[in-house]
């Protein structure tokens, strides 16, 4: 069915014109006093483009897909507002089940995710951007694209006011990686957890590091947390160690004896493994197939699956592994390695994973640049001289690890990775300029 109508010949061009207006007139206020807005509208640009290109390869390319069933679930919904308002009311504040189908009739059409809490969360996010953009698929686009900007930017921002001599590396890191500016926008699940994700790291820096507007910051972290745990909760399978090994490398900065420095540091990170892990068995409500023992099970599950014959050239194998802490233990680099480089261009077999596979390969030469430059053994040097570089690079080596010891297909791989590539990205340019000027 084609989504695409006068409407979006008519207001597109209006929609565009209004965000992107604004966004010049808050870069023009702002970019006097903070250098770093400059990229403020390229950026932007950047994700507008993204989502865009997003919408028009799952309706010209690939025979549709979730963004546009986000939509039509989504546009249902808005009927049965004017249908049956009680009904509506009903299905809007219950949880995701099999009965919420009921409600529907022909005039509304029918959900497709009313049984998947995760979608259907989605769908109700979706219900009032959909309805902002006068039911328009390409307007709901870029509107969602400018709603994963706003929360992105939040996050860059975070890093520009710490590393004010790089913001170049930050922006090309945290606005312009391919992979992020594409399926980061659009009508995805994908597009809410990155945005949830820009507004956490944001709020926690305000609340903790800088003490800066401590209650909205505080406020943003519960309200963005929630968005996170609703629709992708794996991601704080990643995020809650990182951001403890961030408290914790934070607070040991402080301490100015060298020797009192070197001792806390191994016995807080080992009372920071053990918070973090009482804290993801405590939420396992929440995580429902990602709390931790879950998890495993399922990643064990996963790849044994992957024998199966229905699986046609898309997938990959890690090899079989124990669901225990030394059974995933023995996959770290290989599952690692999978999620940051992989695919790569022998392994693809269509347009969409090519690119996926070039943008690989500049990472993974990247990397060896590093690695390369600073000598391997001052990598650790480098990590260790500031908190944020502590956290950007534990979060993305822990939720590549996780990610590529639970994920076996290509496809979803690409997509899953991507919040890891921010901050993986921040951790190796930064690690190239500051080094240079360290040399300078």
């Amino acid at each position: 069915m084609n989504v695409y109508s006068l409407l979006d010949i008519l207001f597109v061009p209006v929609y565009l014109f209004i965000i992107l207006f604004a966004a010049r007139i808050y870069q023009a206020k702002r970019i006097i006093d903070h250098p770093e807005y400059r990229y403020l509208f390229p950026g932007l640009i950047a994700k507008i483009v993204g989502g865009v290109g997003l919408a028009l390869v799952y309706t010209l390319y690939y025979p549709g897909g979730d963004t546009l069933q986000y939509y039509w679930d989504s546009l249902a919904f808005q009927k049965l507002i004017f249908v049956d308002f009680k009904s509506f009311w009903h299905v809007f504040t219950k949880k995701a089940e099999i009965s919420n189908f009921y409600y529907f009739n022909d005039e509304t059409g029918y959900p497709a995710y009313c049984r998947d809490p995760k979608a259907w969360f989605v769908v109700k996010i979706s219900l009032f951007i959909v309805g902002f953009s006068m039911q328009s698929y390409l307007i709901t686009t870029i509107l969602c694209s400018t709603l994963s900007f706003i929360g992105i930017w939040k996050m860059y921002r975070v890093f520009a006011q710490e590393f004010p001599e790089i913001q170049k590396q930050m922006a090309i890191s945290f606005l312009f990686v391919p992979s992020v500016f594409f399926w980061g926008s659009g009508l995805l699940k994908d597009t809410f957890t990155l945005a949830a994700l820009g507004f956490f790291v944001s709020g926690v820096y305000n609340t903790f590091i800088s003490n800066k507007s401590v209650i909205k910051g505080a406020f943003t972290m519960i309200l963005s947390g929630f968005v996170i745990v609703s629709i992708k909760p794996y991601i704080l399978v990643g995020l809650v160690p990182s951001l403890i090994l961030w408290m914790i490398f934070k607070f040991i900065q402080k301490i100015e004896i060298p020797t009192l420095r070197s001792i806390s540091f191994p016995l807080l990170l080992l009372a920071g493994i053990v918070f973090g892990y009482a804290f993801l068995q405590i939420m396992g409500d929440s995580l429902q197939e990602y709390k931790l023992d879950s998890f495993l099970d399922k990643a064990a599950v996963n790849q044994k699956d992957l024998k199966s014959d229905y699986h046609k050239g898309n997938s990959f194998d890690i090899g079989e592994f124990d669901p225990s802490v030394q059974g995933i233990s023995s996959k770290f680099f290989i599952a690692t390695f999978s999620a940051i480089y992989r695919p790569m261009i022998f392994e693809v077999n269509n347009v969409v994973m090519f690119l996926a596979s070039i943008e690989n390969l500049l990472i993974l030469i990247l990397t060896f640049r590093v690695l390369w430059y600073i000598r391997f053994f001052r990598f650790f040097k480098y990590i260790k001289s500031h908190h944020l570089l502590m956290f950007s690079f534990s979060f993305a080596i822990l939720f590549a690890f996780f990610i590529g010891l639970s994920t076996s297909n290509f496809g979803a791989l690409v997509r899953y990775k991507m919040p890891a590539l921010p901050f993986l990205f921040f951790g190796l340019l930064s690690i190239i300029k500051l080094k240079s000027i360290s040399v300078k």
